[in-house]
């Protein structure tokens, strides 16, 4: 899925333990929690789980994310018609487990993007509200790939993920600054034809600190690549 102007090694990142953080049935990660395991030898039964994620009872709307994850490394084609549904999860800032439901929406964005690309606006919201969520990374991870082959459902939101530039996280950092390269890359035009210089501009300004000084060296390199195709 990589695009084309020097991105064929790059790799977007998961976070540094993102089975386990997929897996966690806490947004905090603790380790006291249940987790979201699932049986990757059972069915997949799209039906039911579809029926799962519609319920109101929250413990079997837990037990569909638990099916997905248990299959999505394995039978990504088959959990595409969840998307929207996990997306509707992702919106709950109660629910506790982000992280499993940001890990299955960043395999099914790499699997089909134009699947996952209508909830762009939905995924980028999370992220630049919670920079340093643990389900971030794979929120930045699912808007790479977007970007990679359909970059317009990014293109107006370019400004907007400047707090994922700003995160902690490295693995945030990196999978930020490659979504912003590849919507410069894929875009129909200058992009000041969608967002305002100054704008661009302070961008361009985040990105060139982070080439500069970053200590993650896939940052600096996509910032890098995002700073020079911005314009």
């Amino acid at each position: 899925m990589d695009g084309d102007g020097g991105e064929g090694s790059a790799q977007l990142h998961r976070s540094a333990d993102s089975h386990a953080a997929a897996d966690s049935n806490s947004s905090g990660g603790s380790s006291s929690s249940p987790t979201l395991h699932g049986d990757a030898d059972a069915e997949f039964n799209l039906p039911a789980v579809l029926a799962q994620l519609d319920a109101t009872d929250a413990d079997v709307q837990r037990q569909a994310v638990r099916t997905i994850r248990a299959h999505v490394d394995d039978r990504p084609e088959a959990c595409i018609p969840t998307v929207s549904k996990l997306r509707t999860l992702l919106e709950r800032p109660d629910l506790e487990y982000h992280e499993a439901v940001a890990y299955c929406l960043a395999e099914l964005a790499e699997e089909s993007a134009a699947d996952v690309a209508p909830s762009a606006d939905e995924i980028v919201s999370f992220a630049t509200e919670r920079p340093s969520h643990p389900a971030t990374a794979d929120c930045c991870r699912s808007l790479a790939a977007i970007a990679d082959e359909r970059p317009g459902a990014l293109v107006d939101r370019v400004d907007a993920l400047v707090p994922t530039l700003e995160s902690d996280d490295a693995t945030v950092r990196a999978n930020a600054a490659l979504a912003l390269a590849r919507v410069a890359d894929g875009a129909d035009g200058p992009l000041e034809q969608t967002d305002t210089p100054d704008v661009l501009e302070d961008v361009r300004a985040i990105l060139a600190d982070l080439e500069r000084t970053d200590p993650d060296p896939d940052v600096r390199e996509w910032a890098a690549q995002a700073r020079d195709r911005l314009r």
